[in-house]
């Protein structure tokens, strides 16, 4: 074992001379190291002994000073500066801290090389290798038996903090706890305060590097706790491009050793082991769940017995009514070209929408089952009355609006179906709920929330009455407006639709159509005067409403220039 004491010691080393922190003579060396920039910091490791010019920190206090109790946290044993080059003599401030912080300042020879301090200082300690290779070892096959034997995370939680003597929080990579093994006051303070998710300080999160979650390194930070700094270690979990999560660790008292960053490399590998266990599994549950919710949706299940087999599989009760709701995810995406990370985004953000929609208020609706097909999220609630479609309309757009606060780059519509009396014919309300979506894309106005009896009207045109019948309608109708329309690139038709849903409201419909109240004040002018109608009869009205139904209808077969044939 080399300390600062055998270092000063050493031949080509006694022109050394030991400025401050004398109560650290002690100190173990495992490594050297040299200094250049501030934000290589991050990068040294426990008992590595640092080389400086002092040129980065020559003219500023502060950083001097943040420098020595960053070093102090992440066990530096000594600072060897060449004073003579850049910074002349070691400020004060220096060597005050470093003899509160008992962390040695060495002022090495101007002429001698930072390389032969480091070349010799290894020669040195090659011999300590074997030891801490040894360490290693017994390390890593402790993770291993660990992670070969299924010790879950708890075990993974546990054994790191034996190691470290520290309390251990494994979180996932929105921080949300997934384990803890609490072993002071202070650590359980926060767990409890914390419960779903940890929260770092601004100071904090702003003075980790860029792409921290990827450097895959121990960082050392002081967290401020009820006035008092508590030390702490965050490291990232992240293998083969894959972003796993973090392990904090809180209030370790012992000094940082070579062999707790080993510890804490191979529980990162072990963390990531069992989060790919995990997700396996939960990747072929998903399966089974979603080959039993695919064969349900388009009507596969026949028989009874199967049905009822199945369903006890995934915990369905028959004896509920059901309605199927489909939410349709559009993303958006700032770099198209980065298709993993974007495959990655929409995961996490569907993932999230699936638990939001797990818990209330949805549960006031009925018994919720949700679950993903490609970029559509599923929800079948079961009931044993039928319930105020308006109550479900009411918190499904109050559901929509917070998801679209919380990721404006994501478009969300739901759709609808009728309630099934039987679980044997959800599919039917699956279908009616597919087929609300489709038709909500042909709206000029795009609604958040829509019920397939939204669309009755549509739906009973495109059943009873002919094609033919259907076309000449809407040219006697509205033909000279959608003739003007097609001629002039206009859009008086939606304007006279949005007009008549806002109950002829203009100042709704400007809002709504994003348009100055003059400027629709002068479509509703032209529209009148194309159409000659009176919009306060009510019969005009109504004959007016029925043709745009038909419009829409029409839209969907590509019809729009067979209506010139019957003016």
């Amino acid at each position: 074992m080399l300390t600062v004491n055998d270092l000063l010691h050493l031949e080509p080393f006694k022109e050394f001379k030991m400025i401050s922190g004398f109560e650290g003579i002690h100190n173990r060396i495992s490594s050297v190291n040299i200094m250049d920039n501030p934000n290589a910091l991050d990068w040294f490791a426990p008992e590595e002994v640092l080389i400086s010019s002092g040129y980065f920190f020559k003219d500023d206090e502060n950083m001097q000073e943040k420098i020595l109790r960053q070093l102090k946290l992440i066990n530096c044993p000594a600072l060897i500066i060449k004073p003579f080059s850049y910074l002349g003599k070691v400020p004060d401030n220096m060597l005050t801290l470093s003899n509160e912080l008992q962390l040695p300042i060495i002022e090495m020879p101007y002429g001698m090389s930072f390389s032969k301090v480091m070349t010799r200082v290894m020669e040195e300690l090659s011999e300590n290798y074997n030891a801490l290779n040894r360490k290693s070892l017994d390390i890593h096959n402790e993770f291993f038996e660990l992670t070969l034997h299924g010790g879950g995370l708890q075990k993974i939680a546990d054994v790191l903090s034996t190691m470290l003597e520290a309390s251990i929080f494994l979180c996932d990579e929105n921080w949300k706890i997934l384990n803890a093994k609490v072993i002071s006051s202070y650590a359980k303070t926060i767990h409890d305060n914390h419960a779903d998710k940890i929260s770092l300080p601004e100071s904090v999160i702003d003075s980790l590097t860029p792409k921290f979650e990827v450097i895959q390194k121990p960082i050392v930070r002081l967290l401020e706790f009820d006035h008092l700094n508590i030390p702490c270690i965050v490291v990232p979990v992240f293998f083969n491009e894959i972003h796993y999560g973090f392990i904090i660790v809180l209030e370790f008292h012992q000094q940082l050793r070579d062999h707790h960053y080993i510890a804490l490399e191979n529980s990162c590998m072990a963390f990531a082991m069992e989060q790919t266990h995990l997700a396996e599994m939960k990747r072929t549950q998903n399966q089974i769940q979603e080959n039993f919710f695919d064969d349900l949706l388009v009507g596969n299940i026949t028989s009874i017995p199967s049905l009822k087999n199945l369903a006890n599989l995934q915990d369905i009760n028959l004896n509920l009514m059901y309605t199927a709701i489909v939410f349709n995810v559009v993303f958006e995406h700032a770099n198209v070209k980065n298709t993993i990370n974007n495959l990655r985004y929409e995961e996490n953000i569907l993932k999230n929408l699936m638990d939001q929609l797990k818990k209330k208020p949805f549960a006031t609706l009925g018994k919720c089952y949700v679950f993903q097909r490609k970029k559509q999220i599923i929800m079948l609630i079961g009931t044993t009355s039928e319930d105020s479609l308006q109550q479900s309309k009411t918190i499904l757009a109050d559901f929509i609006d917070a998801m679209k606060t919380k990721y404006p780059k994501c478009t969300i519509r739901c759709g609808i179906g009728n309630l099934s009396k039987q679980l044997a014919d959800v599919h039917t309300s699956f279908f009616e709920a597919q087929e609300t979506l489709r038709l909500m894309d042909n709206e000029p106005i795009k609604k958040k929330v829509r019920h397939y009896n939204d669309f009755f009207i549509s739906h009973f045109f495109k059943k009873n009455i002919a094609y033919e019948e259907l076309v000449l309608f809407f040219s006697k109708t509205l033909g000279p407006l959608y003739d003007f329309d097609l001629k002039n690139n206009s859009h008086l038709i939606e304007t006279l639709e949005c007009w008549i849903s806002n109950k002829l409201n203009v100042a709704e419909t400007a809002r709504q159509l994003y348009i100055h109240r003059n400027s629709l004040l002068y479509r509703i002018e032209k529209i009148q005067s194309i159409l000659v109608s009176d919009f306060k009869d009510s019969e005009e009205l109504l004959k007016i409403q029925i043709a745009i139904k038909i419009y829409y209808i029409l839209r969907e077969n590509n019809t729009f220039k067979i209506q010139s044939e019957y003016h």
